[in-house]
C-alpha cells in the first residue's frame, strides 16, 4: 500500500513538473523563440506596382478594354527566345533559365485572361508593368554591357553633377513651379505601399536585422570563414574584384579589395534598414577567407591573380596579400572545408568584402528609376535623402538593378535592387591626375542638412542626379527623414560594427551619423523619438597616444593591415599610392 501511495505522489510530481515547465515556455521562452522564427521565416512579398495613375507606355497592353494578346507575345518574345541574340547592335545579355521560366509563366496567365474573354482589371495591369520593366531593363543591360569603358563625355557629366548637386538641393515646405509642374500628384502617397521598390518595416523585425531577413530569403549562407573557388577575371567598375565560386558550385559571389571593403557594408545594411532590397556584402578580416585555384581556369595561382589585376584595374594586389601556396593537409585540420582541395594553389588577403550573387536571384538591369513614372514613385525620390544620410557619391544608373527572386515552387519575385552602396562615407575626388577615393572618415561632414530661411539644404554631392532625385520634394524627403529617425543608437551601432573598422575609426563614424541623423530631423523640425548623444569634439587615446582628437582621425591605424590608408586621399586610379 505504501509503495502504491508513493508512486502516485511521484507521478503527480511528474505531472506537475511537465505543468510548470510548459507554463514557463509558453509565458516566457516561446515569445522569444516565437520572435526569432518568425524573424528566419517571415516571407518578403512582391508587393504592388501600380500607381494610382498608370503610365501611358502601358496603353499598347490593352485593346479595347482588354488584353492586346499580339504585343504582350512580342514582349514574351523577346525576353524568352535565346535565338535572339542582338537589340541595337549590342549582344543580348544571357537570359538565365529561372528568368525565361517565369516569364512564360506570366505570359500564360495572359494568353488564359484573352480566352476567357477578361477585361483589363488590377491583377492583369500588375503584368504589364513586370513585363515592361523586365523587357526594357534586358535592353538596357545589352546596351551598358557593350560599353566596357566610360566616355570622356560620361565622365564631365558625372563632374557636372556633382558640381550641381552640391549647390542645388535645396527645398522649401510648400509646392514649387518646379514641383507642381514635374510631379504628378495622383501619384503622390503619404506612406508608399509595398512594392518591388520598397517595403514597409514590420514589428517582428529591427530595422538592423533587415538585412540579414533579405539574405535568409534568398538562401545566402555566408560563413565566419569562407573558401571560395576562382571562376573569372572581372571587368566591371573600378574597383578591384574577380568572380569566384562557393564550394556548392551554384552560387557565386564577387570578391573584392580597396576602400571599399568597409563602406559598401554598411551603406547597404542602412538602406535595407529603411526599406529598400540590396546587395549582400560581407566584410572578411585577416586570412578568414581562402581563394582556391583550379589549374584548368585562366588564373591559377596568386602570381597570375596579381598579374591580371594589374592589368584590368592597375592596382598592385601585394599590399592587400598574407599567405599563400598550396594547400596542405595541416591547414585542413584547421579548416575542414580545404579538405577536397589539398594540392592546390590558394592565397589569403589582409582584408576583403565578399559579395553575394546567389542562384537564387537573377539580376536583369536596371530597375529603370526614370521610367514607366517610377520618378513619380515616393519610395525612389525620398532614396535621395538616404544616399545623402551615408553620403552617397555614386548614384548613377546602373548601381540600380532589377532582380527575379526565386520563392521556392516555382514561385518568383520581382525585386528592385540599390547595389554597389560603398563610394561613400567620406570621398574625395581628384581631376589632376583623376581619382577618387572613399571611406575617408575626415571627409565625411558632421552635418548633412541646415535649415536657413526658411530652406533645407542638403551637402553631400551625388555623380547622377537620376530622374527621381531631380524631382524629390520636401515631402518626399520629409517621409524619408521619418524613416531615418527610427534609426536608434544600438541600431546604429550594430550596423557600423558589421563593417569591422578599427575600433577608433568606427566609434567615430557612429558618432559622425548620429550627428548627420539629428541635422536631418532638426532640419525637417522632426521631434526625435529615440535621441541619440554624440560628441563633435571625440577624442580617443590608445596607449596614451590621441588616434582621435576634436572629431579628426590623426593616426592611419594599423597601416600595414590596411593597406589603403583610412587617411591618405590616394585611391584606385593611383594604386592607393603604393
Amino acid at each position: 500500500m505504501k509503495n502504491e501511495i508513493k508512486d502516485r505522489y511521484q507521478a503527480y510530481l511528474k505531472k506537475m513538473k511537465s505543468a510548470v515547465l510548459l507554463f514557463l515556455f509558453v509565458n516566457f521562452l516561446a515569445p522569444y523563440n516565437s520572435l526569432a522564427q518568425t524573424e528566419r521565416m517571415l516571407p518578403i512579398e512582391r508587393g504592388s506596382l501600380l500607381l494610382n495613375e498608370h503610365p501611358p507606355l502601358l496603353d499598347s497592353f490593352v485593346n479595347d478594354g482588354r488584353i492586346n494578346l499580339k504585343y504582350v507575345r512580342t514582349i514574351g518574345h523577346f525576353l524568352t527566345d535565346n535565338d535572339i541574340t542582338i537589340y541595337k547592335k549590342a549582344a543580348i545579355s544571357g537570359r538565365s533559365k529561372a528568368t525565361i521560366r517565369h516569364i512564360k509563366h506570366l505570359i500564360e496567365k495572359q494568353e488564359e485572361g484573352f480566352q476567357d474573354n477578361l477585361l483589363v482589371n488590377d491583377e492583369t495591369r500588375e503584368v504589364f508593368y513586370e513585363l515592361y520593366l523586365l523587357n526594357e531593363s534586358l535592353k538596357q543591360k545589352s546596351l551598358a554591357n557593350a560599353q566596357t569603358k566610360m566616355s570622356f563625355n560620361d565622365k564631365i557629366k558625372m563632374e557636372l553633377h556633382s558640381i550641381k548637386s552640391k549647390r542645388g538641393f535645396r527645398y522649401k515646405n510648400s509646392i514649387t513651379d518646379h514641383e507642381a509642374k514635374n510631379i504628378n500628384k495622383n501619384n503622390l502617397q503619404e506612406d508608399p505601399k509595398d512594392s518591388p521598390f520598397w517595403h514597409q518595416s514590420v514589428k517582428q523585425v529591427p530595422l538592423d536585422k533587415r538585412f540579414a531577413q533579405l539574405a535568409r530569403a534568398k538562401k545566402i549562407k555566408a560563413k565566419k570563414e569562407m573558401v571560395v573557388l576562382f571562376d573569372k577575371s572581372s571587368l566591371s567598375g573600378s574597383a578591384p574584384k574577380i568572380n569566384v565560386l562557393d564550394l556548392d558550385l551554384d552560387n557565386k559571389w564577387s570578391l573584392k579589395w580597396g576602400d571599399e571593403v568597409h563602406t559598401d557594408v554598411v551603406g547597404s545594411h542602412i538602406f535595407a534598414a529603411l526599406g529598400y532590397d540590396v546587395d549582400h556584402p560581407y566584410y572578411y578580416e585577416e586570412n578568414k577567407l581562402t581563394l582556391i585555384f583550379d589549374e584548368l581556369k585562366e588564373i591559377k595561382n596568386k602570381e597570375e591573380l596579381k598579374i591580371k589585376i594589374k592589368e584590368i584595374y592597375n592596382i598592385d594586389l601585394e599590399p592587400f596579400i598574407t599567405t599563400y601556396g598550396t594547400v596542405t593537409i595541416q591547414m585542413t585540420k584547421e579548416l575542414a572545408d580545404l579538405q577536397p582541395y589539398v594540392g592546390k594553389q590558394y592565397v589569403r588577403f589582409k582584408k576583403c568584402v565578399l559579395e553575394a550573387r546567389p542562384d537564387r536571384v537573377k539580376r536583369m538591369g536596371s530597375f529603370l528609376p526614370g521610367m514607366l513614372s517610377n520618378e513619380d514613385r515616393r519610395e525612389l525620390r525620398g532614396a535621395l535623402l538616404a544616399h545623402q544620410f551615408i553620403g552617397n557619391w555614386d548614384t548613377r544608373e546602373q548601381n540600380t538593378l532589377l532582380t527575379t527572386v526565386h520563392m521556392g515552387d516555382y514561385k518568383y519575385r520581382m525585386s528592385a535592387v540599390f547595389s554597389d552602396l560603398g563610394a561613400s562615407f567620406g570621398v574625395v575626388q581628384g581631376i589632376f591626375p583623376p581619382d577618387f577615393k572613399v571611406g575617408l572618415v575626415n571627409e565625411f561632414p558632421w552635418e548633412v542638412a541646415s535649415y536657413k530661411k526658411g530652406t533645407i539644404k542638403l551637402n553631400s554631392s551625388i555623380n547622377s542626379i537620376l530622374p527621381p532625385y531631380q524631382q524629390a520634394t520636401y515631402q518626399d524627403l520629409l517621409w524619408m527623414a521619418k524613416k531615418i529617425s527610427e534609426l536608434d543608437g544600438p541600431m546604429l551601432r550594430n550596423m557600423i560594427n558589421k563593417a569591422k573598422w578599427p575600433e577608433p575609426i568606427a566609434e567615430l563614424y557612429f558618432h559622425k551619423l548620429a550627428s548627420r541623423r539629428a541635422s536631418i530631423l532638426n532640419a525637417f523640425d522632426l521631434t526625435d523619438p529615440h535621441p541619440i548623444p554624440f560628441d563633435k569634439n571625440l577624442t580617443i587615446k590608445v596607449d596614451g597616444e590621441y588616434v582621435v582628437k576634436n572629431g579628426e582621425l590623426l593616426i592611419d591605424i594599423d597601416k600595414d593591415k590596411n593597406p589603403e590608408s583610412f587617411l591618405s586621399k590616394k585611391g584606385r586610379l593611383t594604386n592607393y599610392g603604393h
